[in-house]
């Protein structure tokens, strides 16, 4: 058991009590023998963050190929480049990603690359949740479909250490462009059987759309749902370039959407519709994309410029309001993957974040949440918990200096 005491909750000092990884109490002057005592007075409890698009292996290429377009970014410097990770390289950047989104706030990210057990590995040692979603890519290639179909039956038979659920598998089509009929038909029919949630890129940019119309007769997302891949367990990230077709089917399916805002801006994919699908009823969440099209894993940042990137778009200085877009980054994100979690409240998960209401991103405080979408850094955060298990504390994680060095070392094998 856990006692936040003295903590800031809805403008009120309480105290809070963590038994087990849930929020047990919440009621002031709780005074309990023998139990760890934190004290939290001028720190505000929050939800913590739960980004839904992330590709964590791949931090070691942050910084290394900037100011490109999608395609030329990924078919001359990513992709070459990813050919020559090892497993053990995965494991490592992955585990560097997590000490980055633990710095900045984040519990859980839903992650899509390839030898994912090690990503599992690195989550399951640093104490987030993560859903680590195994790529499918075969640029069409009929030996290659074959091989990953093998690598994905091994991926799913991969046993999952017992480590209260925080850690599980799931499946991911990397895009129409990329992904072949045969191979989409088969993770989805794998994701189903297994009980997995599916991932995927879809109507990122205006090239995807027009290539998938002459291909396919059809819009990416029409064609996903004619391949059966739509559905309350399919995340699609990015979902820049829709018609109204694609909303409506969209809402309809009840299909959870990821914006990803500072990638989208990097790569000039195009503006999120946030107050048209929010109209819509589309389920909408927040995510990152990668240390390589973003460049870092702040979901700070992510709020913000999502909140404005809508204002933008719509031409209305109303949408994306600071309440609807934390909604995003905390309890939309954790009812996506199914997490009883994203708000502070008795019987929720206990994921939460301390913030320093004396730092002068927070001051003054008229509104909270605005301050954290508008204002924020990370050094707002001094200490994320998770599962009801302290990760951060003081703005430190153990061994985080470690990490560091080690990440420097690699990122030398990289530069050519």
């Amino acid at each position: 058991m856990l006692l936040l005491k003295n903590v800031t909750h809805n403008r009120k000092t309480t105290d809070i009590l963590i038994e087990g990884n849930r929020f047990a109490k919440i009621a002031p002057d709780q005074n309990i023998p023998g139990v760890a005592e934190l004290n939290c007075r001028n720190k505000a409890i929050l939800p913590a963050f739960y980004n839904l698009h992330s590709h964590a292996g791949m931090s070691i290429f942050r910084g290394l190929s900037d100011d490109k377009e999608l395609f030329s970014w990924l078919n001359d410097d990513i992709w070459p480049r990813e050919a020559r990770l090892t497993p053990e390289m995965i494991y490592l950047a992955s585990k560097f990603s997590i000490l980055e989104m633990i710095k900045t706030g984040t519990v859980f990210f839903l992650d899509m690359y390839f030898e994912q057990q090690e990503v599992l590995k690195a989550a399951q040692e640093m104490g987030i949740r993560t859903i680590s979603a195994l790529t499918g890519l075969d640029l069409f290639d009929a030996a290659k479909t074959t091989l990953e179909k093998e690598k994905i039956e091994k991926y799913i038979s991969y046993p999952e250490k017992d480590n209260n659920g925080r850690c599980t598998k799931g499946l991911m089509i990397h895009a129409v462009y990329s992904v072949s009929e045969d191979l989409i038909r088969y993770i989805v029919r794998r994701a189903r059987e297994e009980g997995l949630f599916l991932t995927l890129h879809a109507s990122e940019t205006a090239k995807e759309v027009e290539d998938c119309r002459k291909e396919h007769g059809c819009t990416p997302i029409e064609y996903l749902d004619r391949l059966g891949a739509l559905g309350p367990k399919t995340i699609v990230a990015h979902a820049v370039h829709l018609t109204d077709a694609d909303i409506a089917l969209l809402a309809r399916k009840k299909v959870p959407l990821c914006s990803n805002p500072v990638s989208n801006y990097k790569l000039a994919s195009g503006l999120f519709m946030l107050q048209k699908l929010q109209k819509a009823g589309c389920i909408l969440t927040l995510g990152t994309d990668s240390m390589a099209s973003n460049n870092n894993l702040s979901m700070l940042e992510e709020m913000k410029l999502c909140a404005l990137s809508a204002k933008i778009q719509a031409g209305d200085a109303t949408a994306g309001n600071a309440e609807d877009v934390f909604a995003m980054a905390t309890r939309n994100g954790a009812q996506a993957v199914g997490l009883d979690a994203g708000i502070i409240a008795e019987g929720k998960l206990a994921d939460c974040l301390l913030v320093d209401l004396n730092n002068h991103f927070l001051v003054p405080d008229y509104h909270l949440v605005s301050n954290m979408v508008y204002a924020a850094d990370s050094s707002c955060i001094d200490t994320v918990i998770c599962d009801g298990r302290i990760l951060m504390k003081n703005h430190h994680i153990n061994g985080e200096e470690k990490l560091i060095a080690a990440i420097k070392k690699l990122s030398t094998l990289f530069k050519n």
